[in-house]
């Protein structure tokens, strides 16, 4: 999962088109020897850098770097507003299966029908998103009535979503979002975001936190690891 996804190769919304994006992803990079690459977890390797494009590997790797700093603040604070320990989830962060992902999105065909997305609807997989989105705008939340509202840019300012192993870590106390990309931005111009995806280490077991389930409140999902969940969520979308 790391390197260049062509337009169509990811299909987000299963009742919608094939996503109207490409994208570019890559993480943390990690020796031919580390443990979690002899077992060939998909979340951890080498990149696949452009070649010929002058600073790429470097931009991406000080935004990584700049951004992971702020991630390791939101989830202290998500620990502290769930009355736990500030390091519960740096403690099941040993070997961290963060993605950046570049995403570039055409505007949609002016033939275009109700199923065309540039992201159809979906929900984020992992811990916690940190979207940096440019001025065309395009991306939508759905509140809870089912209607969608327009996440407007706001110049300086990330969008943060909780993904869907925080359901799981606190038994439905807290929710991830669903939202969706349309580009239909005045003047025909390319959308362009940059997403970094806070994943925890593959091997980190998700079950209800202490005091999320009972008798009365048993839980919603089955525990798994970091990695099942993630594994599921890719062939889910990409067949």
């Amino acid at each position: 999962m790391r390197g260049y996804g062509t337009i169509g190769s990811q299909t987000l919304d299963a009742a919608a088109h094939d996503d109207i994006k490409e994208s570019y992803q890559c993480g943390w990079e990690c020796a031919a020897d580390h443990p979690y690459v002899l077992k060939g977890y998909s979340s951890y390797g080498q990149n696949l850098w452009p070649e010929g494009v002058s600073d790429f590997r470097e931009t991406c790797e000080l935004y990584m770097e700049s951004v992971n700093d702020l991630s390791r603040t939101l989830l202290q604070l998500l620990a502290l507003s769930l009355e736990l320990s500030e390091d519960y989830f740096q403690k099941l962060n040993v070997h961290p299966s963060d993605t950046l992902r570049l995403l570039w999105y055409p505007p949609h065909s002016a033939k275009a029908d109700s199923r065309t997305f540039g992201a159809g609807k979906h929900t984020d997989w992992g811990a916690i998103t940190i979207l940096a989105q440019d001025a065309n705008g395009g991306l939508e939340i759905q509140m809870r009535d089912g209607s969608w509202v327009s996440a407007d840019p706001v110049d300086g300012t990330f969008v943060v979503n909780l993904g869907d192993m925080i359901p799981r870590w606190t038994n439905g106390l807290y929710h991830s979002n669903f939202h969706r990309v349309i580009n239909k931005s005045a003047g025909r111009r390319n959308r362009q975001s940059v997403v970094f995806f806070t994943d925890l280490d593959f091997e980190a077991f998700i079950e209800p936190i202490p005091g999320a389930q009972s008798a009365d409140r048993p839980p919603l999902l089955p525990p798994c690891t970091v990695g099942e969940h993630m594994v599921a969520m890719v062939q889910k979308t990409y067949g």
